[in-house]
């Protein structure tokens, strides 16, 4: 039997060109949750309307 998430890690995958075996679903599920509160994180930071530019980056 699979639940909500189960299936949401389904489509997820499938969307991405994989297949990730049901015993890894937990540890995936982790990770989503670990990057969604992240997400949070950046989405609530209130930025100014203008900002200087980032310096150039050169490797």
């Amino acid at each position: 039997m699979t639940d909500s998430h189960d299936t949401e890690i389904t489509v997820l995958a499938s969307a991405n060109g994989l297949t990730i075996p049901s015993e890894f679903h937990a540890g995936v599920r982790t990770n989503l949750d670990l990057l969604r509160s992240y997400g949070a994180l950046i989405e609530g930071l209130e930025l100014p309307e203008r900002l200087e530019p980032a310096f150039r980056y050169e490797p």
